[in-house]
């Protein structure tokens, strides 16, 4: 049946226009009605007299549209089995044919609401990952990491406990079932006699297994007997691999177990296999060795402490507040470590221990700044969400005649109301599908996008917890967005909008109720967009700051690289090889210097010392003194270019059989020795020189930052490897290049000086300075890039938005403006009257805005440097971008407008 031209002519014959996508509809209730009368047993005859009928009181109902308010529609014909279902199946068909027909509506709609749901789903997919999910252990919520404190100060080295602590909670533990202890390293490997290589590999006691509740693949886990804790027991030379490391070294095979490997110049016989997948304290752990931790008290009364990190599991419904008690009571009784505890804490006050649980720990770092980006992207999505709001509202505007007929002829509110909301979901449903494919996409580059040191970069990806998430955000935005339709559907008077042409009424363009509401949502976008963009400026400007610093040494030119050397190598032994390879890379051309040490910024802390003596300014009272210690060879200073800001630095006639000299930084200088400290001795350094040794003060270099150049600077002791008479003093030497040209093209050689002069050894950690320090900001330059990006979007979608309002009001205003030119004002006068109506949606967003970025950006201040949360340039240069946008944006509606012929727009 011809069923859209029966009720075409029927509604012709009243007088009556409908649009075509309404007969459209129609003629899908006439079909299933007829089909309904089919299936009832009537015959064709009869069906068609149903419909018929059906058809003649609905064009009775048009002739009385123009007294029928849209509150009071015709009710719907009697509904028959099944007619739900295929009233909404029919309304999902009816809007995806009205989205196939606009396609550039559907197309940036979709778009905008994929790129908002695909940002906030990939955000969502950090949080679950890093924040939420459970750690790969069983129980994984008991178990808790150690840190020890004394005094007020802090440990130099976070998250650490010292061996006394340990032993004496171990030895007496009621709230935790297991404890144990750990430290990682790097050290030169190989298997029969195999090319050396880096391994890195952790030292854990027995225990450590057993909080983890790990067990292997192949062999066993470490015993007790594998790691005596006690005076004088060592280790036994037991290794257990990863699961990666046994397959690319020794091909999966059973036979691995009981074979030997050299690591760090021992040989060790591999005991056993860990799964796939079990990564322990870190993923690039590929073995782990027996750890002893030894006793406070040695033979002979001497004191030794050990640093280490630790962990434990709790027992059952106990606390971890409960157990930092218990801990802090046990390590109290623990004997005193002496000036040791002044070398590692600053301090030898009462023993402070602070039980953190794991995951916490292990995300502590990252935590805040990943829920402040959250927070970015969902407003990212708001801004997203309410620019298709907008668009909806101005096409729901140009759909009031369709909404008024649809409701004269028999769908009454609810049914209005699913009709817009379905389309309103199927734009969702789009944008959803289309954002979890970029959030996909994303996940793939990710892990090589993120910081080296990001924790759990490994968890984040698509599983169930993150599609559960879409799925809610696309259905959620979709509601919100489809709302405003719903809303000004049902206030439709249904003559008002069968009279009315599609023109706003002279001099009201822009007090209508859908003109304010669109304002309103465009100056929440941009104060929105001026949120985001105050906070990329910060963190931008931080990170420009971070980058420009003064850390006391240069990084051009300079390349670094570790030499981990195997324990037994001698004193002569280690001094000889270090001579030859800054002897040999000293002679290549367009070297300029070349130095070692045990510690370099990014690399290595060096030594810690704790000692006692009488300043010089304030001779009258002995002090405790800690400083970093750092053995390092003449060159150093020039290769790093510190600057010697009084006195010399250490030279090759600093040997053992010359004064012990030291340069000391001018934080040690200022702290210690006063106004003029070249020419002072400090006493008590020890380093295998006696208990009564004296070293004189030689020079004074500029403080150097280590790590971050917010941190304050620590106080520094600069010795001449050429006095110090123990070997592991410098047993991990970082070697430094300084070249004229690209020092990246001398990594080559210095592996083949080293090469020629120990085959058996290799290099580590090979790159320049200037890629450590940009390592080091690696996380401050992703959250600035991150955050501006959202915040660049945010103001694409503010632009474009601001774009569609003003267009959209100049059409609708279009009879207006011709009337205003036909009375006398001029193409400038058109222009600013739109001109006009942008300032204040812009005005209005900025100041909203700026008042909320005023508020916000205080949580930014943990991850600022150099600059404040209240930095007056950035406050004062987002307006003034967001002003440009603006501009740009209003210059076509504004031109448009001026250009538009008034006796064309009056025929309008």
């Amino acid at each position: 049946m011809d069923w859209p031209a029966r009720i075409r002519a029927a509604l012709a014959a009243q007088q009556q226009t409908p649009d075509a996508d309404v007969i459209e509809e129609l003629s899908h209730h006439a079909a299933s009605t007829y089909e309904a009368a089919r299936a009832d047993g009537c015959d064709v005859p009869e069906a068609t007299r149903r419909v018929d009928a059906l058809i003649a009181a609905w064009c009775a109902d048009a002739a009385r549209l123009r007294r029928r308010p849209m509150r009071q529609p015709m009710p719907p014909p009697p509904p028959v089995d099944g007619a739900a279902w295929a009233g909404l199946m029919q309304d999902v068909k009816y809007g995806l044919r009205l989205l196939r027909r606009q396609p550039g509506f559907t197309f940036v709609a979709v778009l905008t609401m994929a790129l908002g749901i695909g940002a906030t789903t990939t955000l969502f997919g950090v949080v679950y990952g890093v924040l939420l999910k459970p750690l790969p252990w069983p129980d994984p919520d008991r178990i808790v990491r150690i840190s020890e404190s004394r005094g007020t100060d802090g440990p130099r080295l976070r998250g650490i406990i010292t061996n006394g602590t340990y032993n004496a909670w171990q030895e007496s533990k009621s709230t935790i079932e297991a404890l144990g202890g750990y430290v990682t390293s790097s050290a030169p490997a190989s298997i029969d006699a195999g090319d050396a290589f880096t391994l890195a590999h952790a030292k854990v006691t027995p225990s450590v297994f057993t909080v983890l509740e790990a067990a292997p693949v192949r062999g066993r886990l470490f015993v007790d007997d594998d790691a005596m804790s006690g005076a004088s027991d060592q280790p036994r030379n037991v290794v257990i691999l990863s699961y990666g490391l046994w397959q690319e070294r020794f091909g999966g095979a059973d036979e691995a177990l009981g074979r030997t490997m050299q690591i760090d110049g021992k040989s060790f016989t591999v005991v056993g296999v860990m799964p796939r997948g079990f990564a322990f304290p870190d993923r690039v752990t590929r073995a782990w060795t027996p750890f002893t931790v030894a006793s406070v008290l040695a033979e002979g009364g001497v004191h030794r402490i050990m640093i280490f990190q630790a962990m434990a599991r709790l027992r059952a419904g106990v606390s971890a507040a409960r157990a930092a008690a218990e801990a802090t009571a046990r390590a109290r009784s623990a004997p005193d470590p002496g000036l040791a505890a002044v070398a590692m804490f600053g301090g030898h006050g009462q023993p402070q221990i602070s039980v953190t649980p794991a995951l916490d720990a292990m995300v502590g770092s990252v935590k805040d700044a990943i829920l402040i980006l959250f927070g970015a992207v969902v407003l990212l999505l708001a801004t997203a969400t309410a620019n298709v709001a907008s668009l909806q509202l101005a096409r729901a505007t140009t759909r009031r005649r369709e909404m008024a007929i649809r409701s004269a002829l028999g769908a009454g509110t609810a049914r209005v109301t699913r009709q817009l909301l379905v389309e309103s979901l199927l734009l969702g449903a789009g944008g959803g599908m289309a954002g979890v494919a970029l959030a996909v996409a994303v996940y793939r580059v990710l892990p090589a996008a993120l910081p080296a040191d990001f924790p759990r970069s490994a968890d984040i990806g698509v599983n169930g917890w993150v599609l559960a998430f879409a799925t809610a955000l696309a259905t959620v935005t979709s509601v919100a967005f489809g709302m405003l339709p719903v809303l000004q559907a049902r206030r439709v008077n249904m003559s008002e909008a069968l009279a009315e042409d599609g023109q706003a009424p002279v001099g009201g363009g822009g007090r209508s109720r859908v003109a304010r509401t669109r304002t309103v949502i465009m100056a929440g976008q941009l104060a929105v967009s001026c949120v985001l963009l105050v906070g990329a400026a910060l963190l931008g400007r931080s990170f420009l700051a971070l980058l420009n610093a003064d850390r006391g040494y240069d990084p051009r030119n300079l390349l670094t690289a570790r030499l981990p050397l195997p324990a037994d190598y001698s004193l002569g032994r280690r001094n000889e090889l270090l001579d030859a390879i800054v002897g040999r890379m000293r002679a290549m051309p367009n070297v300029s210097a070349v130095g070692f040490g045990n510690a370099l910024p990014f690399v290595t802390t060096g030594g810690f010392r704790g000692f006692r003596m009488r300043p010089p300014i304030d001779p009258a009272n002995e002090v405790d003194v800690h400083a970093i210690t750092r053995v390092v060879s003449p060159g150093y200073f020039q290769a790093l270019s510190l600057r010697v800001i009084a006195g010399r630095a250490l030279s090759d006639a600093d040997t053992m059989t010359s004064q012990e000299s030291v340069v000391v930084n001018r934080s040690f200088a200022a702290r210690y020795l006063g106004a003029h400290p070249v020419g002072l001795q400090v006493p008590n350094l020890g380093m295998c020189r006696g208990d009564d040794d004296r070293w004189e003060v030689v020079g004074v270099v500029e403080d150097m930052k280590q790590n971050g150049v917010a941190d304050p600077p620590e106080a520094e002791i600069f010795m001449p490897y050429g006095q110090v008479g123990c070997p592991a003093a410098v047993s991990t030497p970082v070697i430094v290049v300084r070249t004229v040209d690209d020092p990246l093209g001398y990594a080559a050689v210095l592996r083949g000086v080293l090469r020629e002069q120990a085959p058996s050894l290799a290099l580590d950690s090979v790159m320049t300075m200037e890629e450590r320090v940009m390592s080091s900001l690696e996380r401050p330059r992703f959250y600035a890039v991150l955050l501006g990006g959202f915040a660049g979007f945010a103001v694409l979608i503010a632009g474009v938005g601001l774009f569609g309002v003003l267009s959209y009001s100049v059409a609708q205003r279009s009879r207006e403006i011709g009337v205003r030119t036909a009375l006398g004002a001029r193409p400038g006068d058109i222009a600013r009257l739109v001109v006009r109506q942008a300032f204040m949606m812009t005005a209005a967003g900025l100041a909203a805005g700026l008042w909320a970025a005023f508020a916000l950006v205080q949580y930014l201040s943990t991850f600022l440097y150099g600059v404040t949360t209240h930095d007056a340039a950035s406050f004062v240069i987002v307006p003034l971008v967001l002003a440009v946008v603006a501009a740009i944006a209003c210059l076509v509606p504004a031109r448009r407008a001026a250009r538009m012929d008034p006796l064309k727009a009056l025929r309008t």
